[in-house]
C-alpha cells in the first residue's frame, strides 16, 4: 500500500494484493476517483463535454453539500467529479 500527498490537498492510495503468486485487484464498494473543480460551472462544463463524448452520465446534483456526479469509466472504475 503507498500514500501519495502533495501540498495541495490530493491523496493518492495505491494498492494491491498476492495471492498465489498472482496480483489481484479488489476495491471496497466505495473506492472512486474524484476531480476536485472550483466551481458548479466547472462540473457541468465536464459532464457536458462527456455528455457529447458519448458517454452516459447522470447530471450532476447536489449531494453530500457538494455538486457532483458519479459515472463509470470504460476500465470499470467509478469516477467523480465534484464542486
Amino acid at each position: 500500500m503507498a500514500f501519495l500527498r502533495d501540498d495541495q490537498g490530493m491523496n493518492l492510495t495505491l494498492t494491491h494484493m498476492k495471492i498465489g503468486g498472482k496480483v489481484e485487484v479488489r476495491y471496497p464498494s466505495t473506492f472512486h476517483i474524484g476531480f476536485i473543480q472550483p466551481d458548479k460551472q466547472a462540473v457541468n462544463d465536464s459532464n457536458s463535454r462527456l455528455v457529447a463524448d458519448g458517454f452516459d452520465v447522470p447530471a450532476p446534483s447536489s449531494q453530500l453539500g457538494s455538486w457532483t456526479f458519479y459515472f463509470t469509466s470504460p476500465g470499470g472504475v467509478t469516477i467523480e467529479v465534484l464542486a
